[in-house]
């Protein structure tokens, strides 16, 4: 017993080094809202620069269906691309339509907005997101607005953003917070930035790492410590390597932890210092 206690100990502590989370995600059951399904997300620097993987699932909660085919990853242009997470619209059971879409709204403003303009652009979706999310509710009665997500600290919708800009691969995060109330409180986060130099996750890697925390055998198996922290070169990682790496993690996702709703179903792009922006073949169609 106590060496078994050890090795998950020393599993865990390999772990913890391992990823640096950039986001837990979940849902309320019972909202009328459109998640995309659990959304993991594998951001891998590699020599030829950044490969970004997204599972696929997408759930429709009032259903209670998904399906598996859902392109998570939005290309914003050769050098940069977005992912949104978490519960990313509200899903109107009378129109049939996504009144409110996170994804749809960010798509067409980085469409107008280049993200090299720095504290304008951020400040710029800020407000677009803002302005929207109170328009939806504005249109609505108080009884149909959708509940805060206690579970997850009034989290709604996290963007990671990922771009490459003078051989260096950078990950940016904005946190989208409400709480309904008769004056609904509506925050949006400054962008969280860093500098992406060893293997990210977001979305619901977490989970994840709990999960392999668990089964000691599975984390040390070769193709994870491969890319732990300590282990990890950049210089000897090829992109084909990140995509043989996010499938296991999609993998395990997908049949250890079901509950999370992670496909394992993938889509997985290239951010090329050369080559720009290229979807990579992944084999899991």
């Amino acid at each position: 017993m106590l060496s078994h206690l050890k090795l998950r100990n020393s599993a865990r502590r390999l772990l913890s080094i391992l990823f640096i989370l950039l986001l837990t995600s979940g849902l309320l059951p019972g909202q009328k809202l459109q998640p995309l399904g659990g959304t993991l997300v594998v951001a891998v620097p590699v020599k030829e620069g950044l490969v970004v993987c997204s599972d696929k699932r997408l759930f429709n909660n009032d259903a209670r269906t998904f399906n598996d085919t859902f392109v998570k990853i939005r290309k914003i242009n050769s050098s940069s691309l977005f992912v949104a997470t978490h519960t990313v619209g509200f899903f109107d059971p009378r129109s049939g339509k996504m009144e409110f879409d996170a994804v749809d709204l960010t798509a067409k403003y980085v469409a107008k907005h280049p993200l090299a303009d720095g504290k304008p652009f951020w400040d710029g979706l800020k407000k677009e997101i803002a302005d929207q999310l109170r328009a939806y509710l504005a249109n609505r009665k108080y009884a149909e607005w959708p509940e805060s997500d206690k579970k997850n600290s009034n989290l709604l919708f996290n963007l990671l953003f990922y771009s490459i800009k003078e051989n260096r691969s950078l990950g940016h995060s904005v946190k989208v917070f409400y709480e309904k109330a008769r004056t609904p409180v509506i925050y949006v986060s400054d962008p969280v930035t860093e500098e992406i130099k060893s293997p990210k996750l977001g979305g619901k890697g977490k989970e994840l790492l709990d999960y392999l925390a668990r089964n000691p055998s599975i984390a040390q198996e070769p193709l994870i410590t491969r890319f732990g922290q300590v282990n990890f070169n950049v210089q000897e990682t090829a992109a084909t390597d990140a995509v043989s790496f996010a499938r296991k993690l999609f993998a395990l996702t997908s049949t250890g932890l079901p509950e999370a709703r992670v496909s394992s179903t993938f889509d997985c792009a290239l951010l090329g210092y050369q080559s720009g922006f290229q979807w990579l073949p992944t084999g899991s169609q």
